[in-house]
């Protein structure tokens, strides 16, 4: 589970805006009222995902050889939204396709949208690092 807080909600609005559209334009789906609804989908099964997901300590226990080195933060970060990234596209693809076609749909976007969040994290870290 996660610590609650204006930086965590923000974070969660950014990444179901930015990996829902990016998912569209990958998969050429429309714009339309659609577009809202899977982003809603997005934020839903984030949140869902931290309330029952550890996935902060998951991310310290399997980076905790790299000690205190500066680039672990990445690390963590990628491993957190490799984690995200994995559950909310694979639940809108089950939603668009019911699953019939599932990992071909998940499949067909999923590395780009790892990628996608990954540099949309990194970025969010780093604007919504406390400043000094």
């Amino acid at each position: 589970m996660c610590e609650w807080n204006r930086n965590v909600i923000i974070q969660d609005l950014v990444l179901a805006i930015v990996i829902n559209t990016s998912a569209t334009i990958i998969d050429g789906a429309p714009f339309d009222h659609t577009w809202y609804t899977f982003t809603c989908v997005a934020l839903a099964t984030n949140i869902i995902g931290q309330l029952v997901l550890p996935t902060g300590a998951v991310a310290r226990a399997l980076t905790g050889w790299a000690g205190d080195a500066s680039w672990r933060v990445y690390a963590q970060i990628f491993i957190e939204n490799l984690i995200f990234v994995t559950i909310i596209s694979l639940t809108e693809a089950f939603v668009h396709t019911g699953g019939a076609g599932l990992v071909a749909a998940w499949l067909n976007s999923y590395v780009w949208l790892v990628i996608i969040g990954y540099a949309t994290s990194v970025v969010l870290f780093h604007a919504l690092k406390p400043r000094e």
